[in-house]
C-alpha cells in the first residue's frame, strides 16, 4: 500500500506539498468492511492557487467542468466556506480508487490548533499513513492532546481504553451531517476495534504527559475533581471554548466561565454539544460544497454508496 501511494504522488506537483497523509478503510481495517473501499488523500498545500494551477495541467481530468473557471475561481470555492477543503473524487491510478482533498497550510494549522471545523483535526485524532511531512509533527501531537482533553471530560471516572478511543475517535462523527443521511451507523466502534495497537501507539505519548491525572491498570481512572476538570477545559481548542462561554460571555470574565463550567454536572453533554455544533456546520457545508466540485455524477454516486452502507449498518 505504501509504495503504491508513493507511486501516486508522483502524478502530483508536489513541490507545493507540507504534509500529506492517507486515512480511512481504504488504507486500515475496518470491521464489517469487505468491499474494495475508495483511498482518502489529504494534501497540505504551500499555496492552494499554485497547487491548483499545477495540478491543472498534471490532472486536468480529475476535476470536474469547474476547472474550466481556472485556479483562481478554484482556490476560491476552496477557501470561501465550508471545512476549506477541495476535492476531487473517484480517481484510477493502476489498481488504486482514491480521493483527494486540497487544504491549505493556513486553514490546516488553524483547524489542527483551534478546531475551527474540526474536519481536517478530526482526521488526524485516529491512525493515518503519513506520506509526506516537512516538521508538522509538533502541531499533529497538540491536536492529539486536545482530542485527549474532550474526550476525558466526556468520560466518567472509570473507563477502558477501547472507550477513550472511541470517544476519542467519535469526536468528529458528533453532529456529523454524513451520520444523519448516510454513514455506517456503527462507524466510529468499527473504526476502532480492529485499531486498538495503532490508537494506543499514537496516544502512548500524551498518556504519559496527563500520568497524573491518569491511572492505567485494567481498567483507566481518572480524576474527576473540580481541579481535574478545569484543567481539561483550560486544555481545549479555542474555538470550542469560544462556543462553550456563550452563554456566560456577558456575566464573568474567561477565568470566571472556566470555573462554572468546571461546576456543571452535566459538563459532559455541555461539551459534546459544543463540538456538535463545529462539525455540523462545517460537514453540510463541505457536503454542498461537492456537489459543483465533484461534478453531480461523481456525487450521485458517492452518495448511493454512503446510503447504502448506512442501510446495511441498520441491519447488521
Amino acid at each position: 500500500m505504501l509504495v503504491d501511494l508513493n507511486r501516486i504522488l508522483t502524478k502530483f506537483p508536489t513541490q507545493h506539498l507540507a504534509y500529506c497523509f492517507a486515512y480511512g478503510s481504504g488504507v486500515f481495517q475496518q470491521a464489517g468492511r469487505t468491499d474494495r473501499a475508495m483511498v482518502d488523500l489529504i494534501f497540505v498545500v504551500n499555496d492552494t492557487h499554485n497547487f491548483h494551477r499545477d495540478n491543472l495541467t498534471f490532472n486536468p481530468n480529475h476535476y470536474s467542468s469547474i476547472r474550466y473557471l481556472g485556479p483562481s475561481i478554484l482556490s476560491s470555492v476552496q477557501t470561501s466556506f465550508g471545512a476549506n477543503v477541495y476535492f476531487n473524487t473517484h480517481i484510477t491510478v493502476g489498481n488504486l480508487i482514491f480521493k483527494y482533498g486540497i487544504i491549505d497550510m493556513k486553514d490546516f494549522c488553524q483547524d489542527l490548533q483551534s478546531w475551527r471545523t474540526l474536519y481536517i483535526a478530526g482526521r488526524l485524532h485516529k491512525p493515518v499513513l503519513t506520506l509526506h511531512d516537512k516538521g508538522l509533527n509538533d502541531l499533529v501531537m497538540h491536536n492529539l492532546r486536545s482530542a485527549m482533553h474532550a474526550a476525558l471530560l466526556q468520560l466518567p471516572e472509570k473507563f477502558t481504553e477501547t472507550d477513550l478511543y472511541i470517544a476519542i475517535a467519535g469526536l468528529s462523527y458528533r453532529g456529523d451531517f454524513r451520520m444523519i443521511i448516510g454513514e455506517d451507523k456503527n462507524k466510529v466502534a468499527n473504526i476502532v476495534q480492529p485499531q486498538i495497537e495503532k490508537f494506543r501507539a499514537l496516544y502512548t505519548p500524551v498518556f504519559k504527559s496527563l500520568s497524573d491525572k491518569l491511572s492505567m491498570h485494567s481498567f483507566i481512572e481518572q480524576d474527576k475533581s473540580l481541579e481535574s476538570k478545569l484543567y481539561h477545559l483550560q486544555k481545549l481548542p479555542q474555538n470550542l471554548k469560544n462556543i462553550l462561554f456563550r452563554p456566560y460571555k456577558n456575566k464573568f470574565n474567561d477565568d470566571r466561565i472556566l470555573e462554572e463550567l468546571a461546576k456543571q454536572n452535566n459538563l459532559s453533554k455541555i461539551v459534546r454539544n459544543g463540538i456538535c455544533r463545529i462539525v455540523f456546520y462545517s460537514s453540510l457545508m463541505q457536503s454542498i460544497k461537492g456537489i459543483p466540485t465533484a461534478g453531480l455524477l461523481k456525487s450521485v454516486v458517492y452518495s448511493y454508496n454512503k446510503l447504502n452502507k448506512m442501510v446495511k449498518s441498520m441491519f447488521l
